[in-house]
């Protein structure tokens, strides 16, 4: 066991475990099982798309600095994904401190995430265009993971947004069923009366 201040083996911050964990297992306990299928496309459609888009906008400003730190945040997001097969947290504060994006992923794919967020400062400019499809790639291939049949939906388009929420409704009853929290969040099915 390791102590609080002591990253635990695996994790970015110590290098490869002896056992390092494997990224393209299934998860195998069913309530994990539905955290990383139906959060985790929550956690695609709703903020990683956005920093995508927010990096896709710097880039075509010229702003290296918000593409590489929007791309950190959308590396993070990405891998945290992957995590929650095994031992990722399944709820996040967008700026808590305590949120271990790296839990439950191997340290190599934590090491070549950040590896290629921090290639944005050199690749604004003439090379954007390529730095952004390998960010792109980096988002379908933690999509691909999830094991949907087709591409989640972009909930910023009209039909995108409709098809989120026919997901949501799929998922929630058996969230529900297993006392896992839902999909989205709690502000947005609240009556405001």
């Amino acid at each position: 066991m390791t102590s609080p201040s002591t990253p635990a083996p695996g994790h970015p911050a110590t290098g490869p475990a002896e056992n390092p964990v494997r990224t393209d297992a299934p998860p195998t306990d069913l309530r994990r099982l539905l955290a990383f299928r139906a959060h985790g496309a929550t956690r695609l459609m709703l903020t990683c798309r956005a920093r995508l888009e927010d990096i896709e906008g710097a880039v075509a400003a010229g702003q290296a600095e918000l593409a590489v730190l929007a791309a950190y945040e959308l590396v993070q997001l990405s891998l945290s994904v992957r995590g929650l097969r095994t031992e990722g947290e399944l709820v996040y504060g967008r700026d808590e401190a305590a949120f271990d994006p790296f839990a439950g992923v191997a340290a190599e794919d934590a090491e070549a995430g950040l590896m290629l967020a921090a290639e944005g400062w050199e690749a604004v400019g003439e090379r954007g265009e390529e730095w952004l499809e390998r960010l792109r790639r980096h988002l379908r291939d933690t999509e691909a993971l999830l094991g949907y049949a087709e591409p989640l939906p972009n909930v910023r388009s009209g039909s995108g947004l409709m098809k989120g929420f026919k997901l949501t409704r799929m998922w929630q009853p058996s969230l529900e069923r297993v006392g896992l929290p839902g999909m989205v969040p709690e502000a947005w099915t609240r009556r405001a009366d």
